[in-house]
């Protein structure tokens, strides 16, 4: 679902997402980057730059939005769609 895709909200992120699991992109107009994998109904990824744990969240999605769920609150929202 997210290989070869760009995940962001428009305005405060974009994280484009590498085959090989490697993700990169920004926040804030930050430079950020790390890990991403798939573990059976869940998305997980660990950054690197900023460095962070690994955090894993459940993916429901309505057609391009997408809402990543933590614990079952909604921690991220945005639009996935082909990388540019």
């Amino acid at each position: 679902m997210f290989q070869d895709k760009e995940f962001g909200d428009g305005v405060h992120f974009a994280y484009r997402f590498k085959p090989g699991g490697m993700f990169s992109g920004t926040e804030m107009s930050r430079e950020v980057r790390g890990s991403w994998r798939v573990r059976e109904d869940e998305m997980c990824w660990k950054w690197v730059r900023p460095a962070g744990a690994e955090e894993c969240y459940q993916v429901q999605q309505d057609g391009p939005r997408v809402r990543l769920m933590l614990n079952g609150a909604e921690a991220w929202y945005g639009t996935l769609q082909k990388a540019p």
